[in-house]
């Protein structure tokens, strides 16, 4: 991680990197490479579960959410808690639901490989965010 990154969309600091991405703009597979670049030093397990969150949250806020939707990561230095956060317009909160042929798995899968998950409702907008303790995937 002391290397900077070379992509604009990428911030290396003496606090950790992070990541700001406009989902309106990017493909998603060239977000999940984003992410794998960004978290290359991790175990391969916690990328894993990071990209698969993060994917969700996405994925969700490209589904059930409006415009303007924007994508953060960001993993301090000690690379202990990595924290996903998208954020969209929408007017619907994030909730489990049982699974059928349209979905519901998202929220269960963040459920289980997310350490915490939660939303914040804004004036404008809401953020859905995520975190994964990173040294659970340590052996």
């Amino acid at each position: 991680m002391a290397t900077p990154m070379t992509d604009d969309l990428h911030r290396t600091t003496d606090r950790g990197v992070a990541m700001d991405l406009d989902l309106d703009q990017i493909a998603p597979a060239r977000a999940r490479a984003m992410m794998r670049t960004l978290l290359a030093p991790l175990p391969e397990m916690a990328v894993a579960d990071a990209i698969q969150v993060f994917d969700e949250l996405a994925t969700n806020a490209r589904r059930h959410g409006r415009a303007p939707r924007r994508a953060r990561v960001s993993l301090p230095a000690d690379c202990s808690l990595l924290r996903i956060e998208v954020d969209d317009t929408g007017p619907g909160d994030p909730r489990p639901r049982p699974p059928d042929g349209t979905g519901g798995r998202g929220i269960l899968l963040i459920d289980r490989l997310a350490t915490a998950w939660a939303h914040n409702r804004h004036h404008d907008h809401k953020t859905v965010w995520a975190e994964i303790a990173v040294d659970r995937h340590r052996g």
